[in-house]
């Protein structure tokens, strides 16, 4: 399953990846002569044989009859259960984990399954604190870690998301998802040099784990490093030509490097594979301001506006480009209408510019 966070400004297409779930699994168990138990046994094992080879109806059928020979068998509950949620029969889940939660509460790996299967209903609370309790039962159980990170992210407790990341990889120094959703939660704390040595062991464990590729070329641009962040967006967009994003990061990054035609660029790309893309139309708009398409700049603002009509940017790159077409009366009514919206810059340039009004106040004491 994955998680996909996304920031059109700055951190880029930021992604929280959600590895496959980790199920509870019990090992076959040894047939005893007593033929109830035998009986029990031997569907409790055909069970497990039916779960691992995906044919989730027969094991669910193996596990109650492992269950009507022997109604305290709590692995046959867990592991109904673990059949119950790759089912997608969730409140079933739950109540055979609690069953066997009472034969056994000391039972991590039930916690953990009873915490995803309350995630996928939408108990976050509840889930959270399954994860909690699978790891106060076993410390070292990365998934729960992991798992309890990415609830902590998505309710943008960063801080207690980074130290849940960090004690997967304790847990597990190969779980590459870890890695690179500890960098992200390092993102989102500014600390961008920390998140791209995360990013890069995330990589070094699964090189084809693109979405860390583009995260590590957000956090370079970031931290400063655009020859590598451009290095990377060059080897994401090699492999993956279809998505507007990243050419609109990429395009980014080579404003903030001064290459203004190439930026302006890659804006192109990404509105040619989504024509609404507000974002890319007005950044476009302020690659042909610095290279002085006054005309281009006036009508990629333009079209900003008509898929965003609240976009203060917009509006202020707008009224740059009206300006230099010597168009001041409505390069006064953008700057004014940028301001209005909350860029309170756009009063300065109305001021500069000597229009008349409320734009042409002294904006200081505002801001």
């Amino acid at each position: 399953m994955l998680r996909a966070t996304t920031f059109l400004c700055g951190l880029g297409a930021l992604l929280l990846l959600k590895a496959a779930p980790a199920l509870a699994q019990v090992d076959s168990v040894r047939a005893s002569t007593l033929p109830g138990r035998q009986v029990a046994e031997k569907a409790y094992n055909a069970g497990l044989a039916s779960f691992n080879n995906h044919n989730y109806s027969a094991a669910l059928t193996s596990f109650d009859q492992a269950l009507a020979a022997k109604p305290d068998f709590a692995a046959a509950y867990a592991n109904r259960a673990a059949t119950r949620l790759a089912l997608k029969e969730y409140p079933a889940a739950v109540s055979d984990y609690d069953q066997a939660l009472k034969l056994e509460p000391s039972a991590y790996a039930a916690y953990f399954g009873r915490g995803q299967a309350r995630e996928a209903t939408g108990q976050l609370a509840e889930a959270e604190t399954d994860y909690g309790a699978a790891l106060k039962a076993n410390p070292t159980y990365a998934p729960a870690w992991y798992n309890r990170g990415v609830l902590r992210f998505e309710h943008s407790e960063y801080q207690a998301a980074h130290d849940d990341f960090s004690g997967a990889v304790k847990a597990d120094s190969t779980y590459a998802y870890a890695y690179h959703d500890r960098a992200s939660a390092n993102l989102r704390l500014g600390n961008f040099a920390a998140a791209v040595p995360d990013y890069s062991r995330a990589l070094r464990l699964q090189p084809t784990l693109l979405p860390a590729l583009l995260n590590r070329a957000a956090a370079e641009r970031r931290a400063g490093q655009l020859a590598a962040a451009l290095r990377d967006y060059d080897t994401y967009l090699a492999q993956k030509t279809d998505n507007a994003l990243a050419f609109s990061n990429r395009g980014n990054t080579r404003f903030d490097n001064k290459d203004y035609a190439g930026a302006a660029a890659d804006f192109g790309q990404a509105i040619a594979l989504d024509a609404k893309y507000a974002y890319a139309w007005n950044n476009r708009a302020a690659a042909e301001l610095k290279l002085e398409q006054y005309a281009k700049a006036n009508a990629d603002a333009t079209e900003a506006i008509r898929l965003n009509p609240k976009y203060a940017e917009a509006y202020l790159n707008r009224g740059h480009a009206r300006e230099m077409l010597r168009q001041a009366d409505e390069a006064c009514q953008d700057w004014r209408r940028a301001a209005s919206l909350g860029l309170l810059v756009g009063n300065r340039y109305a001021a500069a510019a000597g229009c008349t009004g409320e734009a042409a106040e002294d904006a200081t004491a505002k801001e």
